[in-house]
């Protein structure tokens, strides 16, 4: 598979998972949206870690190995996020918020990636 196509698949599945955080405090009125929530929030593990696995699988079919890059930056921070997940028992309800304010930081590390790749 193509390393674009993978990028496109990592852009989509980031924005999915980033989206359902904002698009819950928006909806969260609507009864018709309820079971799109539902279901979305069921999946998110799942994207999730397809988002490791296609964001890892880009970065080194793109450069041909695995170095330090601004998509590296981006793809720790989402191993930190599914860490976060991993350790949800251990951080009780901080892990919600830890999970959720580096978010944040992981959409702005994808901006930083998508507009100035070779940064450092």
């Amino acid at each position: 598979m193509n390393y674009k196509v993978l990028a496109w698949i990592s852009v989509v599945l980031l924005f999915y998972n980033f989206s359902l955080f904002p698009m819950r405090r928006l909806l969260k009125n609507f009864k018709s949206a309820r079971k799109y929530l539902s279901y979305g929030s069921k999946i998110h593990r799942f994207t999730g870690f397809a988002l490791l696995i296609t964001g890892i699988t880009h970065g080194y079919l793109a450069l041909g190995t695995i170095m330090f890059h601004t998509g590296l930056l981006l793809w720790s921070g989402v191993v930190l996020l599914f860490a976060y997940y991993l350790l949800r028992k251990f951080l009780k309800k901080r892990w919600l918020i830890l999970h959720r304010y580096t978010d944040f930081i992981v959409l702005g590390l994808f901006f930083i990636h998508f507009f100035f790749p070779w940064l450092f």
